[in-house]
């Protein structure tokens, strides 16, 4: 046997060994780790010798159960947010540049500034300062009076694509939070997220913190201006309503009336349409839990509709409990310096008035500032009514979204299902009996047809299917149903190779040429058809995945790592089987 023979056959063992080496990890993940190790990627790594990888594959949303979402982004929420903090560098910038001004405002479910001017006033050094400062905004009227801003186009197509960018990022962030391994999260059309989460133990939670948006704002109670309610004849009000009014002393010392209602939660839009037919569009009406916290019913608050700090800025909460009150958990907050100096501004320019920590639209709690709060901490408060355990776990998986990142923009499911562990047990079963099944057909075709040369191919398509799963493991892919189809696929590739090299040593034979020559002419005319074929089935893998999603993708990644695989063991293999058995003694004959 030559040197050539010698390093093909170290290559193969090479390779048999990167495989065992990449699949170990697999295997003791699914037939020997426990419980804990399969929760717990650290757990698991740890189990693994030290010198072991522990990438592995991992089984799809269809073959272990999980939850599949289709999420739509508000992204109008993302425009409004990023007018706001507009709003507030023109009105800064003006000031500073010495621009005579009324007022900027960012109206209520408008996506526009308004800038309001004297009548007759001069207006060249405004326009000028917004051509140089504030490129993103345009003009879209120009009245005596004022202007109205909006976004450039260009900037609020970007504003939308960034919003459903960076909630797929903090979704993601969300899933590692919660241990989900291999989430897959990928963008739908303009506004739409895909979400599958394979292998989630419990739904319910997993929705809550998946779904929920998390956006945290800070508002102050605009209590006086909620005379305007006094108004209110009683019978316009939905039944159920009831007027209610709280006294405090407010900034300056003057006595401050709130006027408020309190409302069934089914009568929540009815009242809050009755309520923002009253108010200004720099005013909003939100909801919260009613003094008494009475179950299935809420208070109404009057606030300025623009934050004055939103939860962008934190970079830390956890859950504390009080020690006084075992039963009673809050999440303490922690804005970074600029969130921390922006928190100080506002808490000193409202003294003495209620300031509303508001969580995706609802009122947590509307503590009064006494005083300017500096160091930037701030508290979210659960209540202590209600099971223990439950406050908590609400506590930590609070705590474990603010951290991850509150998402930039509302979401709202618009396509949810779930897949049992049962059927997915059922699908895996039937790959497994589908894989099976097919492998044992193609072995015992192969070897009543081609004997024992079929027998060699035998060796190289369980070597194929060997390396194929070495692959997936050492890329650490998630094989699916339709990746298992592939997997099926990828046997007939493979035997097909083989079909057609002994087809042609069975010609070369038939013309009177020795076994050995026949092996060699064999493998030389079979090359061009089978790199033809294999080559050509590869492109079709190749524009599936890249043009193709979820199970289609799937099928396309074991298909072209199936394809390579094949091609390796139907030609090296088998040769160097084939080249071993000649080498060793002269061949009279061949068993084809």
């Amino acid at each position: 046997m030559d040197n050539g023979w010698y390093s093909r056959l170290f290559l193969v063992l090479g390779f048999v060994g990167l495989a065992g080496y990449f699949l170990y990890p697999s295997y003791y993940y699914f037939y020997e780790a426990t419980d804990e190790q399969r929760d717990s990627h650290e757990q698991f790594c740890e189990a693994m010798p030290s010198w072991m990888t522990c990438s592995k594959f991992s089984l799809g949303l269809d073959l272990q159960g999980g939850i599949h979402l289709v999420m739509g982004v508000g992204v109008e929420k993302a425009v409004e947010q990023r007018l706001d903090r507009l709003a507030d560098s023109l009105d800064e910038g003006m000031k500073e540049e010495g621009i005579k001004f009324t007022k900027v405002v960012r109206p209520r479910g408008l996506l526009e500034i308004q800038v309001g001017f004297e009548p007759g006033q001069d207006r060249s050094q405004f326009e000028t300062y917004l051509r140089t400062d504030f490129w993103q905004l345009e003009a879209i009227t120009r009245e005596d009076t004022g202007y109205t801003l909006a976004l450039v186009a260009e900037r609020d197509e970007e504003v939308r694509r960034s919003a459903v960018e960076q909630t797929i990022k903090s979704l993601r962030n969300r899933a590692d939070q919660f241990g989900v391994t291999e989430p897959t999260i990928a963008r739908r059309g303009a506004s739409n997220i895909l979400i599958q989460l394979p292998g989630v133990k419990d739904p319910k939670r997993a929705l809550d913190m998946i779904g929920r948006t998390a956006q945290l704002e800070f508002k102050i109670v605009e209590a006086e201006a909620s005379s305007i309610f006094v108004g209110i004849d009683p019978a316009e009000l939905p039944e159920g309503v009831v007027a209610r009014q709280n006294t405090f002393s407010g900034p300056g010392g003057k006595s401050v009336v709130d006027n408020y209602f309190e409302l069934p939660l089914l009568q929540k839009e009815a009242v809050r349409k009755l309520l923002e037919s009253k108010i200004d569009n720099e005013k909003m009406i939100a909801f919260g839990e009613t003094s008494s916290n009475q179950e299935g019913f809420l208070r109404t608050y009057l606030l300025t509709a623009k934050a004055g700090i939103t939860g962008d800025y934190l970079v830390d909460a956890r859950v504390n409990q009080n020690p006084d009150l075992p039963s009673d958990y809050h999440v303490s907050m922690t804005f970074d310096q600029k969130g921390a100096r922006i928190f100080e501004n506002l808490t000193e320019a409202n003294k003495k008035r209620n300031m509303a920590i508001v969580l995706d639209d609802v009122v947590s709690s509307a503590p009064q500032i006494q005083d300017r709060i500096a160091g930037g901490s701030a508290m979210i408060t659960l209540g202590s009514s209600g099971d223990t355990r439950k406050k908590f776990q609400e506590a930590t998986d609070l705590s474990l979204v603010l951290k991850a990142g509150a998402l930039p923009a509302p979401v709202e499911i618009r396509e949810k299902r779930q897949v049992g562990k049962t059927l997915g047990a059922e699908s895996v079963d039937s790959g497994k009996m589908a894989i099976t099944v097919g492998i044992l057909m193609v072995l015992i075709f192969m070897t009543f047809y081609y004997r024992g040369s079929g027998l060699i191919a035998n060796v190289a398509l369980v070597l194929n299917i060997f390396f194929v799963l070495a692959v997936l493991a050492m890329f650490e892919a998630t094989l699916t149903l339709p990746g298992m189809a592939g997997i099926v696929l990828t046997i007939g590739m493979a035997v097909d190779a083989n079909v057609i090299i002994f087809e042609r040593i069975v010609e070369e034979l038939r013309i009177g040429k020795t076994p050995r020559a026949a092996i060699d002419s064999g493998y030389g005319k079979a090359f061009s058809t089978i790199m033809d074929a294999n080559i050509t089935t590869l492109i079709a893998g190749v524009v599936l995945m890249q043009y193709g999603s979820g199970p289609v993708r799937g099928f396309a990644v074991t298909l072209i790592i199936g394809i390579i695989c094949s091609v390796f063991t139907a030609i090296v293999v088998t040769r160097l089987i084939f080249d071993f058995m000649s080498s060793r003694r002269r061949l009279e004959s061949l068993s084809i």
